[in-house]
């Protein structure tokens, strides 16, 4: 009995550590949190889902305002915000951030997307480069 424990424990800790790692999100997960965020700092994440992520989650959500859209505006600020203005505030800045980030990735990953999603690896552009130049 005793020779069937270990390998039994050594199948249960592999197929634990293997769910851990693999995160999957469903549709109403991409609509209630910015997974996006976590997806984009992910080298294996596909490049399709990242973008439904983002565009599932900002159909339920408000994208806050660009600088773009606030130059020109004159608006009355006040001298001392409430906690919750600030607060707001906070969250609308690191907001922006965060998409600045995306379109950024968006941007540097779309030459080395697949037809699949798949996202090379810069050792996968290296050995493509490096077939180029011979």
């Amino acid at each position: 009995m005793k020779h069937l424990q270990l390998p039994f424990l050594i199948i249960a800790f592999a197929l634990v550590a293997g769910t851990a790692n693999a995160k999957t999100y469903s549709d109403k997960d991409y609509a209630r949190k910015p997974v996006w965020i976590e997806m984009i700092k992910d080298t294996s994440a596909n490049y399709f889902e990242v973008q439904k992520a983002y565009k599932l989650y900002f159909e339920n959500h408000e994208k806050p305002a660009t600088e773009q859209d606030q130059i020109g505006e004159r608006t009355m600020k006040e001298k001392y915000p409430s906690k919750k203005e600030r607060r707001l505030l906070e969250q609308d800045n690191s907001m922006r951030i965060e998409i600045k980030k995306y379109e950024h990735w968006r941007d540097m990953m779309l030459p080395y997307v697949q037809q699949d999603g798949h996202i090379l690896t810069p050792t996968e552009r290296l050995k493509i480069y490096n077939q180029l130049r011979k």
